[in-house]
């Protein structure tokens, strides 16, 4: 059975298995230890009985800057949200529920702390990863066009329990239906890509 706890340093060397993994984003030794320091609590680790790390959860605890949140509640409110950055399961580990548990604990985390939501950045390609967040609760809040260096992703976002009026997700339809002019721009970046690719090649 496996069980669930904080990451720790010595950790770092254990999970190449699962950060290395073709759909999970890497990132630099420092990002995990910085992460580790700032919001231990919210760093957890799935291990296997014999002791291999089998699941990762990496997030962050964040004050919101968003403006609607100042129009409707108040001037000066800063609303507190969790922030994923990383949530990966070894590939032989997948489909038994261990993301799920991963994130029921943050969940319960960032309940307890008193935030308004989570939210977190997935590829647009990645539709396993956006059908297992919206089992979990999780809503297509922003398109995010060239978010990622070849391709585009989505902001996902679930509100928590305090925010009871779902304050967090106003602004979803116009998030959804993207201003002309940034259509316009990721186009014209998909030309020149193309362009480049013709006389480079």
């Amino acid at each position: 059975m496996s069980t669930l706890r904080e990451l720790v340093p010595a950790d770092l060397f254990k999970f190449n298995s699962i950060v290395f993994d073709p759909f999970v984003e890497g990132y630099h030794m420092d990002f995990y230890l910085r992460k580790m320091i700032q919001n231990p609590k919210l760093c957890q680790v799935a291990v296997a009985p014999d002791g291999r790390l089998i699941g990762l959860l990496v997030s962050t605890h964040g004050v919101s800057k968003n403006e609607k949140f100042k129009n409707e509640i108040g001037k000066d409110f800063r609303p507190t949200y969790g922030h994923i950055s990383l949530l990966a399961v070894a590939a032989d580990y997948r489909r038994l529920g261990l993301a799920t548990c991963l994130m029921g604990q943050f969940k319960e985390i960032v309940e307890r702390n008193g935030d308004w939501y989570v939210d977190l950045y997935v590829r647009s390609s990645n539709v396993t990863a956006v059908q297992l967040y919206e089992s979990l609760g999780f809503i297509k809040y922003c398109w995010l066009p060239f978010f990622y260096e070849n391709e585009h992703g989505y902001e996902l976002r679930m509100p928590l329990c305090r925010d009871v009026e779902r304050k967090s997700l106003k602004g979803i339809t116009k998030n959804r239906f993207y201003w002309l002019h940034q259509v316009l721009y990721a186009l014209f970046k998909e030309f020149l890509k193309g362009l480049k690719a013709l006389f480079f090649w």
